[in-house]
C-alpha cells in the first residue's frame, strides 16, 4: 500500500466478500507493514480474520516518518478548514443514512 510506504505507518485494509453490483468483491484483507509487506492476510473468498504483530521499530525505521516530521500545516489549514460533505455511493449500503 503506497500509503503506508509514503507515511511509514501500518495499514489494514479490509475488504468485503461477495457482489457488488456488477463486481465481485473477493475480501483478502491484509495487514501491511511500513515498509509495504503484507504481515497477515485472510486469502480466500470467505469470511476471515487478519491478526498480526505491530512492532514500533519498523516506525521508527521506516522512511516515510520523515514526511510526517516534515508537515507544515500552515500551508494547508485553510483547505482542511473548509467544509466538506462526504459522499460514498455503494449498492450494498443504504442511500439515505439519515433516515
Amino acid at each position: 500500500m503506497t500509503v503506508g510506504l509514503i507515511l511509514g505507518v501500518y495499514v489494514v485494509f479490509s475488504n468485503p466478500i461477495g457482489m457488488d453490483d456488477d463486481q465481485l468483491k473477493n475480501g483478502c484483507s491484509m495487514i501491511i507493514d511500513p515498509f509495504g509487506d503484507i504481515i497477515a492476510k485472510c486469502p480466500r473468498l470467505d469470511e476471515g480474520i487478519a491478526v498480526a504483530t505491530l512492532v514500533p521499530e519498523k516506525l521508527e525505521q521506516a522512511g516515510g516518518t520523515r514526511y510526517i516530521t516534515a508537515r507544515k500545516p500552515e500551508l494547508y489549514r485553510k483547505i482542511l478548514g473548509q467544509e466538506h460533505k462526504s459522499s460514498q455511493n455503494v449498492v450494498w449500503m443504504e442511500q439515505d443514512l439519515d433516515n
